[in-house]
This record gives structure tokens, C-alpha cells and sequence, in this order.
């Protein structure tokens, strides 16, 4: 079965058409499923899915990451979280993320046992603000220079969540900083291949973050942060990025093994919802740093 799609733009990002989500058959999944190993970011729009319904279509790709932080879950499924600014009537959040600005990071790199598959639904966004960023890292390895592709083929790298290089552009954390000094000292650092090969296609792409990559093998820190920042000059260029205006009922799928991503801040008296599974997709089938993931994650 072959889909009807729409380019995104030149090089990568699909829309999918006339896809039912909420209603569809074997054969169409089997053919997203085919779709999403080609592309790493795929787009349904005016969807309508129940969080039952939304579980059921995650798993396909592979066992849902359930989320142990009960202030950001759903109620009814645990593998369902929710994205948002909103707060609930005794003041606390409705869900994670708030409405600041998030610069570019791969999801779950921090993880000794990351899953990489996003499944994202947007129920009510804003007009404005709130854009999603992707970077395709895939297209980022194939523009290195042949000296650069040395220094890190093969290597690996260590990731630690809260870790901020003096170089970093990542958030602030001091309003939440009792929080994120909990989550600093119980999370240990996690290391991972830094160039990951897609099982199907053969694609190489980098693993790598610009804020919680705090060490690269055989590399001093001054000399990890030196390397990084040559690494991103080519891979974070305009032609290896596409920018999202959401709309009220996009799905978005997208490949944390070959993009990174951004998010614009928001006003904070504008609405803003989604909700989103995470995936631990599987490594015969997606480039993914730790191919047990699976059955080691919560």
C-alpha cells in the first residue's frame, strides 16, 4: 500500500494524507510504519484520537515509555503525557514543559536507556508562539567535513541531565531548582554512540546534545566543548532544519535518532495542550544508541 504524501520541504518532513488515526486498518499502519523508517518526521493533520486510541496506535512502533511523575501523566494512561502551561485550579501544573523557551536537545538523551520515538497531538495551540523546530542530524553527519566524521565515528558520548557547559543556551532552571537538583543527583550520566546507523537505510546520524553532553571519549572538557561547538556550525544550519506553525489537531511523529528539536516560548495567557507517547522504538527497524532500551526502561 502506498500513502499519498506532501513534502514538507525539500529534504525531509512528510504530510501524510487522508489518514484516519483514530480509525485505521492493518495495512494502512504497516504502511506508516514503513514511512516513518524513510523519514524521520511524518505529519498527520485534522485528527480527532482518543488517548485509548492514541496508546494503541503508539504501540505499534514498539513498548510506550510510562512516565512516573504523576504531575504530568494522564489519569486514565500513564503512558500519555501532557504537554502545557496550563495550571489547574489550586495553582499547580496540569502538565510538563510550561511555556518557556526550549532549545535544541534530543529527548532522553540523559537516559542511560533512552526511547526515541515522539508521538506528539496537538489539541489546542496558540496562533502564535509555540513553534517546534526539527534539525535533522542525518543530513548534519553527511555535511561534516571527512575530519570531523574522525574525531567522532566510533566514539562515544555522556550526557547528564541538568548539565549546563559554560557555552550552553539551556534555561534557566533557579525557579524550579529544588526540583532539578533532585533529578541531578538521581539521574546518573548516561553514554551512548555518538554517530547511530539506521538499520534500513543506512543513514548515519549524531547523537550528540548542545547543552547536557558534558564529555566526549578520549577528549578533555575544554576539548569536548571545542569539538561540539564545530560539530553544530555544520549540523545546525538552516537547510538541515524545518520549522512548525501547529494547528489544532496535527500529530507529529518524529525520530529522536535522527533530530533534535526546539520550541519557541508562548504567552503564558494563551492556551496551549498536547499530549504526547514516547516510544522505545525498535533497533531492527529505526537507529536507536541502545538497542535493549526496551527492556530496561520504566
Amino acid at each position: 500500500m502506498e500513502l499519498e504524501t506532501r513534502p514538507l520541504q525539500d529534504n525531509f518532513g512528510l504530510e501524510v494524507l487522508d489518514v484516519d488515526l483514530e480509525n485505521m486498518d492493518e495495512a494502512t499502519f504497516d504502511a506508516v510504519y514503513k514511512l516513518w523508517q524513510q523519514d524521520p518526521l511524518l505529519l498527520f493533520r485534522r485528527q480527532s484520537i482518543t488517548e485509548s486510541r492514541l496508546v494503541d496506535f503508539s504501540k505499534g512502533f514498539g513498548k510506550l515509555e510510562r512516565i512516573t511523575r504523576d504531575d504530568m501523566y494522564s489519569p486514565a494512561f500513564p503512558e500519555v503525557i501532557y504537554i502545557t502551561g496550563l495550571k489547574r485550579p489550586d495553582g499547580r501544573a496540569l502538565g510538563g514543559l510550561g511555556v518557556y523557551e526550549l532549545h535544541w536537545h534530543h529527548d532522553q538523551i540523559y537516559r542511560v536507556w533512552p526511547a526515541t520515538g515522539s508521538i506528539f497531538y496537538a489539541t489546542e495551540m496558540p496562533e502564535s508562539g509555540g513553534n517546534t523546530w526539527w534539525c535533522n542530524t542525518a543530513l548534519g553527519y553527511a555535511s561534516l567535513p571527512d575530519d570531523l566524521k574522525a574525531e567522532i565515528d566510533g566514539k562515544t558520548a555522556t550526557a547528564k541531565f541538568g548539565y549546563k557547559s559554560q557555552r550552553s543556551f539551556q534555561r534557566d532552571f533557579s525557579k524550579d531548582g529544588d526540583r532539578v537538583k533532585v533529578l541531578h543527583d538521581r539521574t546518573p550520566p548516561a553514554t551512548h554512540p555518538i554517530v547511530l546507523t539506521h538499520p534500513v537505510t543506512g543513514e548515519k546520524s549524531t547523537f550528540l546534545d548542545p547543552n547536557k553532553t558534558m564529555a566526549i571519549e578520549g577528549k578533555s572538557e575544554e576539548e569536548t566543548q571545542d569539538l561540539l561547538e564545530r560539530l553544530f556550525a555544520h549540523i545546525v544550519r538552516d537547510e538541515h532544519i524545518y520549522a512548525h506553525e501547529w494547528r489544532n489537531g496535527d500529530v507529529v511523529l518524529w525520530d529522536n535518532g535522527r533530530l533534535m528539536h526546539r520550541r519557541d516560548g508562548y504567552d503564558p495567557d494563551i492556551p496551549r495542550f498536547a499530549k504526547r507517547t514516547t516510544v522505545f522504538l525498535k533497533p531492527d527497524d529505526f537507529a536507536v544508541p541502545q538497542p535493549d532500551a526496551a527492556n530496561h526502561g520504566p
